[in-house]
C-alpha cells in the first residue's frame, strides 16, 4: 500500500526539529538570566545567594517544567505520521510562551529577591505572569495530544492509552497552574509552594484514569 503524500509544510519532522531548537534556546537563556555577583558581592557570597534565592528557585522550576514539556512533545512527535494545520497554529502560542519564559522567570525571581511588604502588588503580578506563562505552555501541550487523537494523526501502532493519559495530565496540570496564577492575587507567598504539588496533580490524574478503566 502506498504511503500517503504529506502536504508541503506539514512534515512533522521539520516541526519537531524547529520546536527542539526553541526549547533548547529557552533553557539556555534561563541560566543567562540568573543574577551574578559583582564587586562587593563576592565578600558576602552566601548572603548574595540568599538575597536572590527567588531567582534560583524560579530557574529550577522553569527548567524542570521546560524539560518535561519538551519530553512530552518529543514523545508525541515520535508517534505521529504528519502534522495538521491546526497543530501548526497551536505551536504559535506554545513556542511563544516557551520563548518568553526566561523573561517571566527573571521578573518573578527579581520581584521575590528581598521583596518588602509594600511591594506585594509587584510580586503578585510577577508571580501571576510566571504561572500564567507556564499554564498556557502546559495547556498547549494537552491540546496537541488531544488534536492528534481527534484528527487521527498518530501512527497505526501508537500507544493510544498513553497518548490519552498524557492529554489528560497536561490539561489537568495546565488548569492547576492557571488557578495558581489567579491565586497569586490573594496569596502570593503561598503560590510557589502550590507549584511543588504539580507531581501530585499529575499522579492523581493518572490514578483517576486507571480507576475508570
Amino acid at each position: 500500500m502506498a504511503t500517503p503524500q504529506v502536504r508541503p509544510g506539514l512534515t512533522h519532522e521539520r516541526v519537531g526539529v524547529f520546536t527542539d531548537a526553541i526549547f533548547a534556546i529557552a533553557i539556555t537563556l534561563l541560566a543567562l538570566e540568573l543574577p551574578r555577583p559583582e564587586g562587593e558581592d563576592f565578600r558576602r557570597l552566601g548572603a548574595f545567594f540568599g538575597d536572590h534565592f527567588g531567582s534560583f528557585m524560579a530557574f529550577a522550576i522553569a527548567f524542570l517544567m521546560l524539560w518535561f514539556a519538551w519530553r512530552a512533545h518529543h514523545t508525541l512527535f515520535d508517534q505521529i505520521e504528519r502534522a495538521s494545520q491546526s497543530m501548526l497554529l497551536l505551536h504559535i502560542p506554545l513556542l511563544f510562551f516557551v520563548a518568553v519564559l526566561p523573561y517571566t522567570t527573571s521578573v518573578f525571581g527579581e520581584a521575590n529577591a528581598g521583596a518588602l511588604p509594600g511591594e506585594a502588588d509587584g510580586r503578585a503580578l510577577a508571580t501571576g505572569l510566571f504561572a500564567g506563562s507556564e499554564a498556557v505552555l502546559l495547556l498547549c501541550q494537552g491540546a496537541l495530544f488531544t488534536l492528534v487523537l481527534a484528527q487521527r494523526l498518530h501512527q497505526p501502532d501508537a500507544d493510544l492509552r498513553r497518548l490519552r493519559a498524557n492529554a489528560c495530565v497536561y490539561w489537568a496540570i495546565g488548569i492547576y497552574w492557571l488557578l495558581t496564577a489567579v491565586a497569586s492575587a490573594w496569596a502570593v507567598t503561598a503560590v510557589p509552594f502550590l507549584w511543588l504539588a504539580t507531581p501530585l496533580v499529575a499522579g492523581g490524574t493518572i490514578r483517576v484514569l486507571r480507576m475508570r478503566r
